[in-house]
């Protein structure tokens, strides 16, 4: 099927108007791009967490194979000991990390956002030249 789609120079539409054309002016293409941010943004996040549940999982492995090889009770709540404190540092750190995460992406989407809203403010402002 062809396209039918008129351009601005076709259809008799001030040429001004050609920056509204643009893709980042196009709502559909804005979503699906804000979208695809998103995507990518929980997907790292999601790595992260599988890093770190990965290392908490292989700490498990270490405490069932010390507490395997204990010979004295003192072995046993050493072994346990050392455990529920890395596991304590471990998770305050991820926490942390989590938390500092947040403003991180918002401040990468703001950045962004003042990006594309400065490129159309240039666009507009050369096309306002134009029709004077």
């Amino acid at each position: 099927m062809a396209d039918t789609r008129k351009t601005a120079s076709e259809d008799g539409v001030n040429a001004s108007l050609t920056p509204f054309e643009m893709a980042y002016c196009n709502p559909m293409v804005l979503i699906g791009r804000m979208q695809s941010e998103a995507l990518r943004a929980t997907l790292d996040r999601q790595v992260e967490m599988v890093d770190f549940l990965r290392l908490r999982v292989e700490k498990d492995v270490r405490l069932a194979e010390r507490l395997l090889q204990a010979r004295q009770p003192v072995d046993v709540v050493a072994a346990c000991t050392e455990f529920c404190s890395d596991a304590l540092e471990d998770y305050a750190r991820e926490g942390f990390r989590a938390a500092n995460l947040v403003p991180e992406v918002a401040a990468e989407a703001a950045e962004r956002a003042a990006r594309d809203a400065e490129e159309v403010s240039d666009e507009l402002k050369a096309a306002s030249l134009v029709v004077a």
